[in-house]
């Protein structure tokens, strides 16, 4: 065998493997059954994932931002965490207003396979929504983080002196991204996730369907049940989420 077809094999059975460490990553979400939050690799890389977080309290409530999870090449064996990609305009501290990169650095410094998971990086996202003034006090460690190392100083010095005007810029945050959550996929891929407008002849005839006896009554098969990746939580559930992530945004728990 020549050393070409050799350095081949090896590459495309280290592709094989990182990709079922890829998916072991997303069962553990769905394990984790995080409330608001959701999150899939793409179709055509499992190195780009696609997600969505719901907030329901605080600064941010009624708000739906998208956000994009680029995982490195080498991931999960590389010491870079992954890079968190939000939409335009989201006006927070921890949030470059040029790039739209999420600062993960208060929590991951380096990123430890053995140790870190996209999960993790999921409960922080929702963190620093629930509690954006507890985001930017302190790491994960207990040490304060040096003002120069916030992504969005504008939005820091508002948060500061000004809620009033952070609320606000905050709220147009939220404006936008509702106005552009039904825009046409930025890319060709089946697993972006897709909001629809309500239309009534159509969501209204499904919504008998589920209340409707028979929607219980259907006959089981042999095949085992499917799971749902999104799932509706009640009001009051999401709301006692986030209050427990408020709390204490010192105390996600990075280590199983």
């Amino acid at each position: 065998m020549c050393l070409e077809t050799t350095l081949t094999k090896n590459k495309t059975l280290a592709l094989i493997n990182q990709g079922y460490k890829v998916l072991a990553e997303y069962e553990m979400i769905e394990k984790k059954q995080l409330r608001g939050i959701y999150a899939l690799p793409s179709y055509s890389s499992l190195l780009l994932w696609f997600g969505v977080i719901f907030i329901h309290s605080g600064m941010y409530s009624e708000s739906a931002f998208r956000f994009s999870i680029l995982l490195p090449d080498n991931f999960p064996d590389e010491n870079c965490p992954p890079t968190v990609i939000f939409q335009k305009d989201i006006f927070h501290p921890h949030i470059c207003p040029i790039s739209h990169s999420l600062d993960l650095s208060p929590v991951f410094k380096e990123w430890n396979k053995d140790h870190h998971h996209i999960w993790h990086v999921l409960k922080y996202i929702q963190a620093v929504f629930a509690d954006p003034e507890g985001s930017v006090c302190n790491s994960h460690d207990g040490e304060p983080i040096a003002l120069t190392d916030v992504n969005n100083m504008e939005a820091l010095r508002l948060l500061a002196n000004n809620r009033v005007d952070f609320a606000l810029r905050a709220k147009a945050s939220i404006v936008w991204s509702w106005k552009h959550m039904f825009d046409k996929p930025p890319i060709n891929d089946p697993h972006y996730i897709i909001f629809e407008r309500y239309r009534p002849e159509k969501h209204q005839a499904m919504m008998k369907r589920i209340k409707s006896s028979s929607w219980y009554s259907l006959p089981t098969s042999a095949s085992p049940p499917s799971t749902c990746v999104a799932r509706i939580e009640s009001a009051r559930q999401l709301l006692a989420e986030e209050e427990a992530q408020s709390r204490g945004f010192n105390s996600l728990e990075l280590v199983e």
